[in-house]
This record gives structure tokens, sequence and C-alpha cells, in this order.
């Protein structure tokens, strides 16, 4: 990797959802640390994302992909630079201090990751009814289409968050409560050794097409669930 910015890397991934047909909007970066970037974008199907913009709809109630660029910054430094470029920066002694003992840089050191949030819009959860077997059916299509979407990724995830109406417990009959909060989460690593243009491109490619499938999945889970 020669001269690879962070804002290159968060061009290289949006051109990914792109080419899965996925628009985004509300982009946003940051900082979490000192040496951690972020870069954030909501993604949805892009022929209803441009409904939307077109001003036919307020708002679009259709599922969503939270999708997070996370760039370790010495990391990335280190990518460009290479051990040549790091020797500059350090005080060698007179018995020098790579001779045989060359440094290395650790293959298990990560440059980044990428995360993806995929999750149903709030007024589908708002509309469902308590009923502790259609929340027990709702979790086991979710863990499906996580197993089913997240074969290429790293880490997959369901979130299921409960609300109670008004009180009690997620398996209590007795009770009423529905899901507050659902997401399917997935997570892509980016090594430092190894990862040039070529394959940070295939990383973003992977992710995307989980976000486009699973957004998909999900609308067929809500679908098929009655709401």
């Amino acid at each position: 990797m020669a001269d690879l910015t962070r804002h290159q890397l968060s061009s290289l991934l949006l051109s990914a959802l792109r080419q899965e047909g996925m628009g985004v909007r509300d982009l946003f970066e940051g900082r979490q640390e000192p040496l951690s970037w972020f870069f954030r974008a909501l993604a949805y199907d892009q022929s209803e994302l441009d409904i939307l913009e077109s001003g036919a709809l307020e708002t679009l109630h259709a599922p969503s992909a939270l999708v997070e660029l996370v760039v370790d910054e010495m990391a990335l430094g280190l990518a460009n630079i290479g051990l040549e470029g790091l020797e500059t920066y350090l005080a060698q002694p007179e018995t020098g201090l790579l001779g045989q003992d060359r440094l290395e840089l650790d293959p298990e050191v990560m440059l980044g990751f990428v995360h993806v949030d995929v999750a149903p819009p709030a007024l589908w959860l708002d509309e469902r009814e308590s009923d502790p077997d259609r929340n027990e059916a709702l979790a086991s299509r979710l863990t499906q289409v996580a197993q089913d979407v997240g074969s290429s990724s790293d880490t997959v995830e369901v979130h299921i968050e409960g609300a109670l109406d008004p009180d009690g417990g997620w398996n209590d009959p007795s009770e009423s409560v529905r899901p507050a909060g659902v997401a399917v989460h997935f997570s892509f690593d980016i090594p430092l050794v190894g990862s040039g243009e070529r394959e940070l491109v295939e990383v973003f490619r992977r992710g995307a097409a989980v976000a486009s499938e699973a957004v998909e999945r999900i609308r067929t889970v809500f679908r098929g669930d009655g709401g």
C-alpha cells in the first residue's frame, strides 16, 4: 500500500456500496481515540432512497445498513511508509538496531475494521404486537439470516432489545413484551500486513454485498412475520 489516505479508503467503501445498488446518506466522520478514525454512512436500497429524495415521501420506512469503517491511523502510516520509513524515526545504537534481527510488522495488527449493522425501521417494531411466540420466532429467523448472509464476515451477531408493556420478562407469556431494537451485526477485519488496495477493495466488496443482502433478508423476515 502506498500513499493511501483515510479519505481514499472511505471513497473505496462508498464505491463498493454503489456497485451493490446501495444509496447512502448521513455521511459522518470523526475520532474515537487519538489514533482511531471512523467513517459512517447509512445505506438504503438505492431505488427506495431515490423515491425519498424525489420528495414523494417524507420518511423512508425501509431496512437500512449502518456501515462503519474504523481505521488505525498509526497502522495506516506504517502501511504507507513501510519499515524503511519507520527506521528514519528510530535511533540506532552503534551495534545496529536492525542488523540481523530485522523489525517485522505483527501480522495480527489490524489496519482497521468494517462494521455493518442492518436493522428494520423503527415503525416496523412499533407496530408489532407483544407475543412471546412471535418474538422467539423473530429471533430464530434473524439468527438464520445472520448465518446465511454472514459466511464471508469475521464476526456475526444478532442484537435484540426488548421493551416491556409495561413490565415482566421476555419469555413470560403473561407479560407484554416486544422487540424495541433489532440489528444484525457483521464485522470484517482488515489486517495491516498484506492489505494493499486490491485487498481493501475486496473487503469493502464483501461488506457491501453483505449489507445489501441482509437488508433484503430482513425485509423478507418482517413481511413474513406480518409486521
